[in-house]
């Protein structure tokens, strides 16, 4: 079909623009980050490469995420809230050490960046304090029990993350001799379900 003077054919209108992209860019960036980081760990994400993967301009990325930390933040908070919900389902202490250790197991990049988000910075980061109160709170019904001292409940909470992740880190690093990922779950549920 014959172009008429003054307008763009089909043709024309479609080439230029390709290069507009429709579509919920932010959460395809936290999918493909989350992608990324489970693969190579959250120091290698590049927001370039997050880019050219969902097909947009690494710039177009600033309309959504200021930068690299904003974008590994939505990611960890989405981690941290997928936890959460699988802790819901938890009863006991012995359950939620299960439930939480095998996710840091079978996601060992994921909970690498969730567990390097420092604590300090949370109040500026609302959506990311909100995901981590979920994990705390779920860990408070758990395992402190009737404590009604806030300090006691506050320390009980501490001293069975401090040990899971701790025997975790190690378990993952090499230095913990366990035959295989169950015998290190066992032993830390009986290590927090201890007097």
């Amino acid at each position: 079909m014959p172009s008429i003077p003054g307008r763009n054919n089909d043709r024309e209108s479609a080439s230029k623009r390709s290069t507009y992209r429709h579509g919920n860019i932010r959460r395809e960036a936290v999918v493909v980050a989350c992608r990324m980081i489970a693969r190579e760990g959250h120091e290698k994400l590049s927001l370039r490469q997050v880019a050219a993967d969902i097909g947009v301009a690494h710039r177009s990325l600033y309309n959504y995420f200021p930068d690299r930390q904003a974008l590994l933040d939505c990611v960890a908070a989405e981690a941290f809230s997928k936890l959460a919900v699988r802790l819901k389902r938890t009863s006991n202490m012995i359950e939620f050490t299960r439930m939480y250790a095998r996710f840091a197991l079978k996601n060992p990049m994921i909970y690498g960046l969730m567990t390097s988000r420092p604590h300090a910075t949370l109040k500026e980061k609302p959506e990311l304090q909100k995901a981590v109160h979920q994990v705390i709170t779920e860990a408070m019904r758990v395992s402190a029990g009737q404590q009604t001292d806030p300090v006691a409940r506050r320390r009980t909470v501490m001293k069975n993350f401090i040990l899971m992740h701790g025997g975790i880190s190690l378990f993952a690093s090499g230095i913990l001799d366990f035959a295989n990922e169950n015998a290190l779950i066992n032993e830390l549920s009986e290590m927090l379900v201890a007097p």
